[in-house]
Parts: C-alpha cells; structure tokens; sequence
C-alpha cells in the first residue's frame, strides 16, 4: 500500500502510448456493475458499457484497482475472462475471444490489443482485502512492488520537494525505513510507505517554515487512536532526530 502502484502503471503506459480504461473495485461491487455502470443524461438513467467492457472491445488497457476489495465471486468473474477470452454480461450478451465474433450471437468480439492489469494489497492485516493472489494469482504474471530503496527513495522525494534540504530528506527516509521495517517484523500494525514520506515532502515544500512535528503529526494523526503504537513510532522518530 502506497507504494505507487498506480504511477507505475500510469508512467509503463505513457511510455507504451496506450490508452488505459480505469475501474476501482470496492466491498459492494457486483458482477452487475462490474459490467454495466449508471449514468445520468438529461435527467434520466440509463446504463452504459463499464470500462471493462469499452476495453475488452476497443482494446485499451484496463486497468483494475483495489481488485482485493472486491468479494471473490466477483472477481473470479476475471478469471474465466483471462483463461478462455469469454465472459457472461449482465444483460445476457457474452464476451468471446478474437475472431469468434461472428458465430456467437450478442456477442461482443474481443479486440487483439486488449491487455488487464490488475492492483491488489497483499492480503491479511491491515488492508483486511481478500486474498485475491490464491484465488486468481495462477492465471496472471504477478509483480510484487515494494517500497524504493533509501537512495531511490530519496531521489524521489527530490522531485517533489527540491527546495528541502537533502539531510532532512535523509532522515526521513531513514526513519520509515524503521518504521516499515518494524511493521514486517510485526511489532507495528501499519505499513509505512514511500505515501507518507511524500506527503510530508510536500508539505514542507509549500510550508518551509512548518515545524517538523507537526508535518509528521498531522501525516500519522490517526495513531493517537493507538497509544501503544504512537509511542513505537514517537521514539523512532525521535531517534533520528
């Protein structure tokens, strides 16, 4: 979790000059809505081809987001997508792969150019997703994206905060890297990524003259609901000044 996921398939498809449909899934997604979605024009309703569809047919990238939030008879719907090119729409018309457009009937013929990348948090706690990896991990090439390495990291962090001085850049990342490194040992619930250095990057960029307490409180303010956890955090923090 926010280790930049998205910007990375967003930069891989610029450079590729493809054109992208996005979709997020959420805890309420429906294989109704994973293929149909709601539109307003002219004060009526109607329903109009998800981007999955518009995808599938004009041969874009789909890119689907948060695919572990989804429940996983949803999301097995993607498998039967990959494995063999077909699928079943809502309203009764059916998906099939290139060049099979003219046997079926209703059918939405698939373009060659379609490609599905698909955005998961690892499963168990705290992102509390489906484990969208044993369900569906077989029919992908999966990638695992960790957080940058201290100098990549910091290179990063240049880019969004050139007017920082580079020591408080590097005591930043070195404090995180603690912290994330205490959340894979398990001893804190939250993994600090490469998104909250940014924000406090930012932050400092615009408000130089900001107290760096405050920066980082503001960015790790939901912690006060954990006692035990804000104090971890407070003494790493302070130990790198």
């Amino acid at each position: 979790q926010g280790v930049g996921k998205n910007k990375l398939v967003d930069r891989l498809l610029e450079l590729m000059q493809r054109p992208r449909e996005y979709i997020q899934l959420h805890r309420d997604t429906t294989v109704h809505s994973l293929t149909l979605q709601a539109t307003l024009k002219d004060g009526q309703v109607s329903y109009e081809d998800s981007a999955l569809v518009q995808a599938v047919r004009t041969g874009h990238v789909l890119v689907v987001d948060e695919a572990d939030k989804a429940p996983v008879n949803v999301t097995c719907i993607l498998r039967t997508l990959v494995e063999s090119g077909e699928m079943v729409l809502a309203d009764g018309r059916r998906i099939v792969p290139p060049g099979e457009g003219g046997r079926v009937p209703n059918s939405i013929e698939t373009h060659p150019d379609f490609r599905l990348i698909v955005l998961a948090n690892r499963p168990g706690f705290p992102f509390l997703g489906n484990d969208f990896f044993a369900t569906l991990g077989d029919v992908f090439s999966c990638h695992a994206i960790s957080n940058p390495d201290p100098e990549s990291e910091i290179f990063l962090l240049q880019q969004y905060g050139p007017k920082v001085p580079i020591k408080t850049l590097r005591t930043l990342v070195n404090a995180f890297g603690e912290l994330r490194t205490l959340a894979d040992e398990g001893m804190l619930n939250y993994p600090y990524s490469t998104r909250e250095v940014v924000s406090i990057v930012k932050h400092l960029e615009r408000y130089p003259e900001e107290n760096m307490s405050e920066v980082v409180g503001n960015v790790l303010d939901f912690d006060r609901y954990q006692p035990e956890a804000l104090q971890q955090v407070t003494q790493v923090l302070a130990k790198h000044g």
